[in-house]
């Protein structure tokens, strides 16, 4: 109903109601474009009112908001008002959540995933089927292990290796944004397995992470069920599964660091919690929450944090990473991988 009454009264604003007398030339109307101060107090508003913990936060919003409302004197354009409200989005500080002038669209799209946008009527609209993302936007990705990949799908690339004479598959994973991640990851084990490969290793060092929906086709390449659940501010938590059949049971072993961020993460966390993997490397980086944009009315967006990702059953993630099983420096990762399966672990 509520959204209802919002779609209501956009009508309601956009069009006049019809005038009686076929004479009668229909009154103009004119609609007052809002002020510096409306805009602002919007994009302020979004983050009180769908933040995810605002709580957590290490500023008081409240008083980011009156700090910044008073600088809004010596706002004079449109430039002037962005800058401002992307520097009162960096007192955020949770490495998510932006403020985005409508120049930079595109490219922040890029960077977080083409997700559907939540447009916003004065109030902010969330819907709680809607797309997030979980990117974590980091400068650059991690080099693949020299020598290992010697194919490619798509973004992934893969090879074989062995570990004490017998064959392993190797997979890595640049990120879960690109198109066609989670088909190359399907393809490469496919195509690895057919090969002689007696078990996998996927590696996910540096992996900025990406979307949801990517992370959930790229865990169905190996498992299945409900793996997962999104911990957000205007909802009950959502539930999400692995998606697709699984392509192997080989024995499979995922390789994280320190670098590791939001949907990675969550691939990891839940492969390792289901049991599927054993996880080799430094804890991961305890970043994950979930991105929703939101836009505004003179094309610039709000992407905020607005909830968390966390296992079906636990503790989120969100500020404690995933906990290797077998801790071992980022570097050596693969190395010691190799050295336990050839041993039979």
């Amino acid at each position: 109903m509520a959204l209802l009454a919002v779609l209501a009264a956009a009508l309601a604003a956009c069009c006049p109601p019809a005038v009686s007398g076929a004479a009668e030339e229909p009154e103009a109307v004119h609609v007052q474009a809002p002020t510096f101060a409306e805009r602002f107090e919007g994009a302020w508003r979004l983050v009180a009112e769908r933040y995810w913990d605002l709580g957590g936060l290490g500023v008081d919003w409240d008083e980011v908001g009156e700090r910044y409302r008073a600088r809004l004197d010596e706002v004079e354009s449109d430039d002037d008002l962005y800058d401002l409200l992307e520097a009162m989005y960096e007192e955020i500080g949770d490495q998510h959540s932006v403020f985005v002038r409508p120049q930079r669209v595109a490219e922040v799209r890029r960077t977080y995933g083409d997700l559907p946008c939540l447009a916003v009527f004065g109030a902010a609209a969330a819907m709680p089927g809607a797309t997030l993302a979980l990117t974590y936007p980091a400068a650059g990705l991690a080099q693949a292990a020299g020598g290992l990949v010697t194919d490619e799908a798509g973004p992934v690339g893969f090879g074989m290796t062995e570990a004490d004479g017998h064959p392993v598959g190797y997979v890595r994973v640049p990120d879960l944004a690109s198109d066609g991640v989670a088909e190359g990851v399907r393809q490469a084990t496919v195509r690895l397995e057919r090969a002689g490969a007696e078990a996998l290793v996927l590696d996910l060092r540096g992996n900025p992470g990406g979307r949801l929906v990517t992370m959930m086709q790229v865990a169905g390449v190996f498992t299945r069920g409900f793996l997962w659940r999104a911990v957000l501010s205007w909802s009950l938590p959502v539930p999400y599964p692995a998606i697709g059949e699984p392509a192997t049971d080989l024995p499979l072993y995922v390789l994280v660091d320190g670098d590791v961020h939001s949907a990675a993460e969550g691939l990891a966390g839940a492969l390792q919690d289901s049991g599927r993997a054993t996880v080799v490397g430094e804890r991961t980086a305890g970043n994950v929450e979930a991105v929703l944009p939101f836009c505004l009315r003179d094309g610039s967006q709000a992407w905020i944090a607005t909830g968390v990702l966390a296992p079906l059953l636990g503790a989120t993630w969100e500020g404690r990473g995933v906990e290797p099983d077998v801790p071992v420096e980022g570097a050596r990762a693969l190395e010691e991988a190799l050295a336990l399966l050839g041993e039979g672990r």
